[in-house]
């Protein structure tokens, strides 16, 4: 076995222990424009459903909330959220799993059995 690497072999490996590309300022000012308009459609969205009856209705925004959170904590961090997604914490997961019980009567770690009252 030869101790020699091809260039593709030495790319690789280095590829693999680099840390993450960071974004540069200018997305990172479009990903907070797109998480404020983010915010106004939640807005809106709280201030319309609130006059609705179905209260399981308006919690969805607790849902929107997670996602804002997960957004800003990954723009933060120099990550696109739009491209790469949201990655939840445990509590935020925690709460996930509540809201969707409480809104849509299913429990997330069995998606086939609606959940129990």
């Amino acid at each position: 076995m030869s101790n020699w690497k091809t260039e593709a072999e030495v790319r690789a490996e280095k590829a693999k222990n680099a840390p993450p590309p960071k974004m540069d300022a200018v997305r990172k000012q479009e990903l907070d424009a797109v998480l404020q308009r983010i915010g106004s459609v939640t807005a809106v969205f709280q201030m319309r459903a609130e006059a609705l009856p179905v209260k399981a209705f308006g919690r969805i925004r607790e849902l929107m909330d997670i996602y804002i959170a997960g957004g800003i904590r990954a723009n933060n961090e120099g990550q696109d959220f739009v491209h790469e997604g949201i990655k939840l914490s445990e509590e935020e997961t925690r709460d996930l799993h509540r809201l969707m019980r409480d809104i849509f009567n299913i429990d997330m770690a069995v998606e086939e059995t609606p959940a129990k009252k």
